[in-house]
């Protein structure tokens, strides 16, 4: 049985969700109908509960993704797509350490407080206090304690040398922290970034060339997300769709970077060769 302190996703017959906290005494209204807090609590995850319009509302258990989506914002949210992406890019593991810069919301520092577990660290910079205030509210009422806010700017940071085992990076102008996020890094590790818009993405691989940074491009690449309606016997693509959202870039970091070492291709910032290229 459900406690007040609970979270749930409540989905209407039209599959529109809400994301509500249990509350003793507590009641729920709807344009289809109201229902108490206690009839929720009753019902359960996986169970429905009847309007006072005699209408149903599913009780379910909120994913990660719905929480990210449904949670108070402050700045804009990492879409669960990207995020879910950035984790695969920096391959964590429990256990791990992992810096980000630009708390957002707090959306991203949750995937990457998910992927390292308790015993692991998300340290995460914001500049902006009302941002961070925010971030850390999310993420307390998700639940996450491994992950530490601070605030201020990550180029004045006092960071460990090769302190952290990834380093995802959500700010405007990524290269101005760049060189800071690649000492704290681990060699051999990755460094994701998080772009708006490509004239972004190419400043940033021109600056980390520029100042020889012991970065090696891996690869840009922009995350599809498309949602079908499934309707035996019709199916077609919902007509709401996630469009572009961000650019995700990932870096490796090399033991060393010499000029007069690199190839062609990595003298230009792209990444050398392909799969399946000899």
């Amino acid at each position: 049985m459900l406690r007040p302190g609970d979270l749930v996703l409540l989905l209407d017959p039209k599959s529109r969700r809400y994301l509500v906290r249990l509350e003793e005494g507590g009641r729920f209204g709807h344009h289809v109908g109201g229902v108490t807090h206690e009839k929720i609590m009753a019902a359960g995850y996986g169970g429905r509960v009847r309007t006072t319009k005699d209408a149903w509302l599913w009780v379910l258990r909120p994913s990660l993704e719905d929480y990210v989506l449904l949670m108070k914002r402050g700045a804009t949210v990492t879409y669960p797509k990207d995020a879910a992406a950035i984790v695969l890019m920096l391959d964590l593991a429990p256990g791990e350490r992992v810096l980000e810069a630009g708390s957002g919301s707090g959306g991203l520092a949750l995937f990457l407080s998910r992927a390292v577990g308790p015993g692991g660290a998300v340290v995460s910079y914001e500049r902006r206090a009302d941002f961070l205030a925010r971030a850390r509210e999310n993420v307390e009422a998700w639940g996450a304690g491994n992950v530490e806010f601070r605030l201020g700017d990550l180029s004045e940071a006092a960071l460990e040398p090769e302190g952290f085992d990834g380093v995802a990076l959500d700010v405007m102008e990524p290269w101005t922290v760049m060189d800071r996020a690649a000492d704290a890094l681990k060699t051999g590790r990755q460094l994701a970034l998080y772009l708006p818009n490509i004239t972004q993405v190419v400043q940033a691989v021109e600056e980390a060339r520029a100042r020889k940074l012991p970065l090696k491009l891996r690869r840009v690449i922009e995350v599809g997300y498309r949602e079908w309606d499934v309707r035996p016997p019709v199916a077609h693509p919902h007509f709401r769709q996630v469009g572009h959202t961000a650019f995700l870039v990932q870096f490796t970091k090399l033991a060393s970077l010499g000029r007069e070492a690199l190839g062609k291709d990595e003298r230009r910032g792209e990444p050398e060769g392909g799969e399946g290229e000899d």
